[in-house]
């Protein structure tokens, strides 16, 4: 199996997502990101529950005609794990080898997460000084090995190369401002992940299962309409029902999505608490929200008024160059759904 987040080389960024799969190629120019190509498409329904593959043959179907229609047949590609089953702590050890390290970290492993270790790949990085001068800090990372394996099959299936595995806050993390102390809020179409960065590194990671799928129901059931339509008014204008509907039907559907809107904030400053209290003078200077849930109008400036935190919505692609071939008004309108794609890519700049 691929080292966690190992070695960095050139790969086509891979997020394989409940709701769709997002591929995407960058190369420098000049020393600066340059976006070569990119590409979205829907999974089959039920093909990814919760960041698990459910149904590799038809999903690899679906990535081997999407690589193909994209230039991306038979490409070298760096996927992501995120998920509920992904899990990262940061703990503190005492100083001693990296091989000893590891295998005291096995015989751990049952503290911080809550599988058998024979049932685990795991990895980590030494991060910093620890509380005394005889340890060090660890960022942990482990994951089910039955959630990559599907990874690794799935990729063969579709006549790809995988060539490296990351973890979705790390891939996002390269795409981000240099902020040290931050939140990044991943909001997919079933879970919003979220992160706690101090220091620059992931230290802390959760998983809430509100997502745009939430939203787009509200929508659908107060209004009584399809699919498609509720996506369309869901994301529209400046407010999250903007000329959808008049009077005692907007008002009501107004008070159902911000009520979604206040759980999620809700158990976005429980994450915030619940890591404060094991770790005081632990700050929050800024939040990011990105993917394909963040794109509800308002929700970031909701979710600041809620928070009492600076909130932004953050799409990678605004401070790339981009290739003329692209149409910029598509790009704004799936650009935060791209950051994990697009994170993956940069892999190779940081050599």
């Amino acid at each position: 199996m691929q080292k966690i987040a190992g070695r960095r080389e050139d790969a086509i960024g891979l997020d394989i997502g409940s709701g769709s799969v997002k591929m995407a190629e960058v190369v420098l120019r000049d020393g600066k990101p340059y976006l070569k190509r990119m590409a979205l498409t829907e999974v089959p329904d039920r093909s990814v529950v919760d960041g698990a593959i459910e149904d590799e043959d038809q999903l690899a179907d679906t990535l081997q005609k999407m690589a193909a229609r994209n230039g991306f047949a038979g490409a070298r590609v760096a996927a992501a794990l995120g998920g509920r089953n992904l899990f990262i702590r940061e703990v503190n050890f005492p100083r001693m080898t990296e091989k000893e390290m590891r295998e005291a970290i096995r015989w751990d492993l049952e503290k911080y997460v809550p599988f058998s270790p024979d049932n685990l790949y795991f990895d980590f990085w030494i991060v910093g000084s620890g509380a005394t001068e005889v340890e060090v800090r660890v960022l942990l990372v482990a994951v089910p090995k039955e959630v990559v394996d599907s990874v690794v099959r799935l990729v063969k299936k579709a006549g790809l190369k995988l060539v490296a595995i990351d973890i979705e806050p790390l891939a996002i993390q390269r795409t981000l401002p240099p902020v040290s102390d931050c939140m990044l809020i991943d909001s997919g179409a079933a879970v919003s992940q979220v992160t706690l960065f101090q220091k620059f590194s992931p230290v802390f990671t959760r998983n809430i299962p509100i997502g745009g799928n939430q939203f787009t129901a509200t929508v659908m059931e107060g209004l009584e309409i399809g699919r498609d339509e509720a996506e369309l008014i869901k994301h529209q204008g400046t407010d999250l029902l903007e000329n959808s509907a008049a009077g005692d039907v907007a008002d009501a559907m107004q008070g159902q999505l911000d009520r979604v809107v206040g759980e999620l904030a809700g158990e976005v400053r429980r994450t915030i608490e619940y890591y404060q209290v094991q770790n005081r003078n632990v700050g929050i200077s800024r939040v990011f929200i990105t993917g394909g849930g963040a794109k509800i109008g308002q929700l970031p400036e909701k979710l600041s008024a809620i928070l009492e935190l600076p909130v932004t919505l953050h799409d990678p692609l605004l401070n790339m160059e981009i290739a003329p071939s692209f149409n910029r008004q598509y790009l704004r309108g799936v650009g935060p759904q791209m950051a994990v794609a697009v994170g993956l890519a940069l892999r190779g700049s940081e050599r």
